[in-house]
């Protein structure tokens, strides 16, 4: 007994989905004419999507071979830094090796300016002694001279 209600249930769904698909669709009909007429013109959209197709892929390789020239202008700039760094330190010892030779010269030049004066202080002692030696022997001399010559005379 249960059956003839579900069996009943069932037939009535089934008549409706008939009786609907039997109506005419007036979108239907249009889609359905629509996918034939694409049928047919789809040997057009496929020559058509492999001309975009290859005109992507030349895109493609064109940003490729961009990104190579990029990627080595990169790596030439990075070698380049790497140069000019190894450089910068090699300059930067080599200027600090020059600065205490600049350093060490100037002392030599002060210690050479100090012996110099010293030299210079010590001749003028001696020409200074030498000439007072020659007056002090000189007076010396002169004394005796006048003193023995003087009781000579007189005497």
């Amino acid at each position: 007994m249960m059956r003839q209600p579900f069996l009943k249930a069932v037939l009535t769904i089934v008549s409706f989905a008939f009786v609907f698909l039997s109506i005419p669709n007036p979108a239907v009909n249009a889609g359905f004419f629509d996918r034939m007429k694409d049928i047919y013109n789809t040997p057009e959209k496929i020559s058509e999507l492999e001309s975009q197709y290859l005109e992507a892929k030349a895109a493609l390789a064109e940003q490729q071979r961009q990104l190579e020239d990029s990627r080595r202008a990169a790596e030439q700039y990075a070698r380049k830094q790497q140069e000019l760094q190894a450089q910068n330190e090699q300059l930067l010892a080599q200027n600090a090796s020059l600065q205490n030779e600049l350093d060490q010269m100037k002392q030599d030049r002060a210690s050479f300016v100090t012996k110099l004066i010293y030299t210079g202080i010590i001749l003028t002692i001696l020409i200074v002694s030498y000439i007072l030696s020659i007056r002090i022997w000189r007076y010396v001399v002169w004394r005796k001279q006048r003193t023995a010559g003087g009781r000579g005379l007189n005497g």
